[in-house]
């Protein structure tokens, strides 16, 4: 009659002893701390965090007073991805490819367009200053610029918005690709003055536009001196591939330089001159050595 009660007790005492070692176990084993997990698009990384234990180590240590930046912030937006800000050959033999501006702006801009509408202050602290060294070169203008806008002009854009050039320059820059056909002479045509403005039209040796137009003669000379030279020697063929003939009639006839024609001749559907390149090329009728004085 006391094997019920015995089986029972004993199966009361085996779960009694299950309990206990469970909560033991619960109070010896530490709860695990939550860490932020790092997405990464490629094996570039894999290997970053065998001698980078803290990646923010240098922002808390204020090794970068300029930049209020931690990865911690951005891994809690949900940035984790670490070919976005870093290359992928961070550690070379002779150098360190650290991330630049350009990177920060993949995401960051001054637009409402951009995915994080910021300001300077977002990423910096108040009164840094915010003038790259190269613009404090005494060459930045008028043309020291356009060499690095025409390398990388997304370089100018972390900053200045298109309008900021457009509104200096008078027209869209960079030219665009088919500037060098007629659309640059439209524009000369509209307003020369916009032109000049970054290529100067040098009264004593061959100008900006020369470069293209007249590549013929000494590089002092001015083209208007030269040119006579140019005519004589190889005829105005070539001219009229631009010129209307009443360009020339107009300085060497009535001495007054005008390029209406010129303009009239960009508009029309066909060259006014036909002359074929084979044929014994021959100067204009009308025109006259240039006036001297």
């Amino acid at each position: 009659m006391f094997a019920v009660p015995a089986m029972f007790l004993g199966l009361v005492l085996f779960l009694v002893s299950i309990a206990y070692s469970s909560n033991k176990s619960a109070r010896s084993t530490p709860t695990p701390t939550e860490v932020a997990t790092v997405a990464v698009a490629t094996d570039d990384f894999l290997s970053c965090t065998n001698c980078h234990g803290d990646l923010d180590k240098v922002f808390k240590a204020g090794g970068l007073p300029e930049l209020k930046f931690t990865h911690e912030m951005h891994f809690g937006k949900g940035v984790s991805d670490c070919s976005v800000c870093h290359p992928p050959d961070t550690h070379v033999p002779d150098r360190i490819n650290r991330p630049t501006m350009s990177r920060c702006f993949t995401c960051h801009g001054i637009t409402k367009t951009s995915i994080v509408q910021s300001t300077c202050e977002t990423c910096h602290p108040p009164g840094i200053e915010q003038k790259p060294t190269s613009h404090l070169s005494s060459t930045w203008l008028p043309g020291g610029h356009a060499k690095e806008a025409l390398e990388d002009q997304f370089v100018c854009l972390t900053c200045h918005e298109q309008n900021f050039c457009d509104s200096c320059h008078g027209l869209t820059l960079p030219h665009p690709e088919d500037w060098a056909d007629e659309a640059h002479a439209y524009a000369y045509f509209d307003d020369p003055a916009v032109c000049q403005q970054c290529h100067v039209r040098a009264p004593d040796q061959h100008d900006s536009c020369d470069t293209c137009h007249h590549p013929q003669g000494p590089k002092s000379t001015p083209w208007k001196e030269y040119h006579p030279t140019v005519v004589k020697e190889g005829g105005a063929y070539t001219c009229f591939q631009c010129h209307d003939p009443a360009t020339c009639s107009s300085c060497h006839v009535r001495g007054r330089e005008s390029f209406a024609a010129d303009e009239a001749l960009l508009a029309s559907p066909a060259p006014i001159v036909t002359q074929s390149p084979s044929a014994t090329p021959t100067e204009p009728t009308e025109p006259s050595p240039a006036p001297s004085g």
